[in-house]
């Protein structure tokens, strides 16, 4: 199969195609004000933790402060030590989904 990404970047919004073997599979449009940082990478630095709620406070160069909860990093967590141990995919000693239960965002 053939891939191949066409962007067409104008100051009005940016377009982005997605080809498989000449045809269309995905087609995304950003525009200025409408863009999205959701799933984008960041550098920042932690303005603040709360245990309480197990979230931080992020400032990544916006306007606003980014939030961030543990759940988020538990995914990431979890495929990490998988890498790192031999143990396999056991769940025992998780939470629900799959999450460990000792994770806290504070560490």
């Amino acid at each position: 199969m053939f891939r191949e990404i066409v962007i067409n970047a104008e100051s009005f919004e940016t377009r982005v195609a997605l080809l498989e073997d000449g045809a269309l599979t995905e087609l995304l449009v950003e525009r200025p004000a409408e863009r999205r940082i959701v799933g984008d990478i960041y550098k920042g630095k932690v303005n603040a933790v709360l245990p309480g709620i197990q979230a931080a406070f992020l400032d990544i160069g916006l306007p606003k402060t980014a939030f961030l909860h543990a759940s988020d990093l538990t995914s990431f967590m979890r495929d990490f030590d998988a890498d790192e141990s031999d143990e396999g995919s056991s769940d025992r000693g998780r939470g629900r989904r799959g999450r460990s239960r000792d994770f806290r965002i504070e560490d």
